[in-house]
């Protein structure tokens, strides 16, 4: 006897393979999303971490501004100091000038043969007038006046014949350049005769 089988056997065994095909496209599908849940807590987790240490360093960053600013303010009050003290050097350079050079003037003026009439001081320079017995003497001074380590040169301005007590004298102008000082704490020593 001959049996027909009526049952769709072909259509049940691909039913079946189209139903094992999507449970694994379902189940491969909770996967995906369960891994993309999973990183997305993971970042967010981390996002929230990195959210905490930059509110963190904020509040770090501004107890610092504080410090920073107190820092700037130090360094502008340093360099005022600095700046003052700096002009009391030089005052105390410039007062002490005058006084060595007259010292220097005085040491190096021969008091037999050259006498002094008038001294002007400017910062830079000395206007001389006086009376000497000789030209060899006048140029003998001016000699000692350069080789002094205040003065940088001496030029002659003018000479005269004068009588003076009944004798003939020479009369003479004299510019003197100043050696302007730099920051010396002891004065160099003269090599004048007197």
């Amino acid at each position: 006897m001959i049996q027909i089988n009526l049952l769709p056997i072909r259509q049940i065994k691909k039913r079946q393979q189209l139903y094992q095909q999507s449970l694994i496209f379902l189940a491969a599908l909770l996967v995906l999303f369960a891994l993309m849940g999973m990183t997305s807590l993971s970042m967010s987790n981390k996002a929230s971490v990195i959210q905490k240490d930059l509110t963190s360093l904020n509040k770090k960053k501004k107890s610092f501004e504080k410090i920073i600013a107190e820092i700037k303010q130090l360094q502008k009050d340093k360099k005022t100091l600095e700046n003052k003290l700096e002009a009391i050097k030089q005052l105390k350079r410039g007062s002490q000038q005058p006084v060595r050079v007259l010292d220097a003037l005085a040491t190096l003026t021969p008091a037999d043969r050259l006498w002094l009439k008038t001294l002007k001081q400017s910062p830079a320079k000395l206007q001389i007038t006086g009376v000497a017995l000789d030209n060899a003497t006048i140029a003998q001074y001016m000699n000692d006046l350069i080789a002094s380590p205040y003065f940088t040169s001496a030029t002659l301005g003018s000479t005269k014949l004068t009588k003076l007590g009944g004798r003939k004298l020479k009369s003479f102008t004299l510019t003197v350049a100043i050696k302007q000082e730099e920051t010396t704490t002891n004065p160099p020593k003269t090599n004048g005769t007197k």
